[in-house]
């Protein structure tokens, strides 16, 4: 693919068995596009509104730190070491981040390019290139 050069870190909740919270399991990926842009519509009393929106491909090739994909059901069932997973919900940074005990509103806080994914959509038997497209805000 081209244009692959931004890293990223995905943040993919899972369940604290001790606490019943989330804590958030950061993959850096390297190789990645980050597109941002601003999405214009309709707000409820039918004036204009308009949002920030990012998208973000992760080609099927890029370096995922020696860390392998599941699907989200095994995600989680299995205990997450040497995995991540892709799915709604998850978080994405733009650049490398490092540490544990990040939350959404703590990498909201410190980051201007991060978003909550929204929506995925697998491609990676895309004849040209094969990708995970994530798209948010």
């Amino acid at each position: 693919m081209k244009h692959c050069q931004e890293t990223i870190t995905l943040f993919n909740a899972r369940r604290d068995a001790g606490t019943g919270g989330h804590v958030y399991v950061p993959t850096v990926i390297r190789g990645c596009s980050w597109f941002g842009g601003v999405r214009r519509g309709l707000d409820a009393k039918g004036g204009l509104a308009a949002a920030d929106e990012c998208a973000v491909r992760i080609p099927v090739d890029a370096d995922f730190g020696g860390k392998a994909y599941v699907d989200p059901i095994a995600w989680r069932q299995a205990d997450g070491e040497g995995r991540f997973t892709i799915q709604g919900g998850d978080i994405v940074v733009k650049g490398a981040v490092e540490g544990d005990g990040w939350t959404p509103a703590t990498l909201k806080a410190a980051f201007h390019g991060c978003f909550t994914v929204l929506g995925v959509t697998d491609n990676r038997s895309a004849p040209r290139g094969g990708h995970w497209r994530l798209v948010g805000a």
